[in-house]
């Protein structure tokens, strides 16, 4: 997630730079067949690329909202998680007081809040599974493993909060956020029957814990499906096609300026960066999960849990937040 006000002259370019070859591309094709070759006929009436342009304009825009939709969701989501992670923990520590007493069921809170951590980087983990619709690019690459490298192994953080035990029974397992979730209902079922906790109480928890079963159901949805094809690819046909023909549509106007048609270029090159940039800006927005400079902030988010559960144990060994990265959280 980038966070600062503006983006940076640097990343502008380095999105930018293809665009503008294509359109310096297609413009000077038009002058090359108008100008060289004397194919007077490649000047096609403005009305019908106008037209193109308005519906391709609508299409994007439509397209960039859901997109947008897709994000905001995620971080809506994240955020519930983070809300009922301090609930789930704060609950746990109050209800597991001893009688009447200010002191608790160290080891089983401990245990339980351990786990807790521990589901979050299983959750992150499976957020980071690459999927065949996400952006497989060289840009995107770097990025992923420019975040990757900064970070320490999901799997070392999970193994450090689990039992070994607990570890080795959950290692095979196809989904493991849903089974440490599953092992926290558990350790509740024991706790009620042994007497740690009431049935009030009990029932409390576990309702935090079914909170956490849907939004982790609402994060992998979004993260397994991806945005309808259909969408995806008309826009960039549509946006083609209207970059294709805009050039030629602008040729006849440019023309009658005389030798100024060279006045094309930059214009066309104009046009084409604000239609291929509100397309780029959409589709980098389709995958919140994707681990880019603007998707969600997910090692972040769960760092920020795992610092505040671990105070609430008054644990030595808290770690410290995830800096910025040239502007921007993972």
């Amino acid at each position: 997630m980038y966070i600062k006000r503006y983006l940076s002259p640097l990343i502008i370019y380095y999105y930018s730079w293809r665009m503008v070859l294509f359109s310096i591309l297609t413009g000077s094709i038009a002058i090359f067949a108008y100008k060289y070759l004397g194919w007077t006929w490649v000047a096609i009436p403005w009305l019908p690329v106008s037209l193109v342009g308005t519906a391709t304009a609508f299409f994007v825009g439509f397209k960039n909202n859901q997109s947008y939709d897709r994000s905001w969701e995620a971080r809506k989501i994240w955020g519930s998680i983070t809300n009922h992670s301090r609930s789930f923990a704060a609950a746990l520590r109050a209800y597991a007081l001893k009688n009447n007493s200010s002191e608790t069921d160290s080891d089983d809170v401990r245990v339980m809040i351990h786990r807790h951590i521990a589901w979050l980087y299983a959750l992150k983990l499976a957020m980071n599974q690459r999927t065949s619709w996400e952006h497989k690019d060289r840009a995107s690459k770097r990025q992923r493993t420019m975040l990757h490298g900064k970070q320490v192994s999901c799997d070392l953080q999970i193994e450090s909060y689990l039992t070994g035990f607990e570890h080795v029974a959950l290692d095979k397992k196809k989904n493991l956020s849903t089974q440490i979730l599953d092992k926290q209902s558990q350790h509740l079922a024991r706790l009620r029957h042994a007497g740690g906790i009431d049935a009030f109480q009990h029932v409390s928890l576990q309702t935090i814990i079914s909170n956490l079963y849907d939004e982790q159901g609402k994060t992998e949805r979004i993260k397994n499906t991806p945005f309808p094809r259909q969408y995806a690819t008309t826009s960039n046909l549509f946006i083609f096609v209207f970059l294709t023909l805009l050039p030629f549509g602008l040729l006849q106007q440019f023309v009658e300026l005389g030798e100024k048609y060279l006045l094309l270029i930059p214009f066309n090159m104009i046009v084409s960066w604000v239609f291929l940039f509100m397309e780029y800006v959409g589709d980098i927005s389709e995958n919140p999960f994707d681990g880019l400079l603007n998707d969600i902030p997910i090692a972040t988010i769960v760092r920020n849990i795992e610092i505040d559960l671990m105070d609430m144990l008054d644990e030595e060994q808290v770690p410290e937040k995830l800096q910025p990265y040239f502007g921007a959280l993972f």
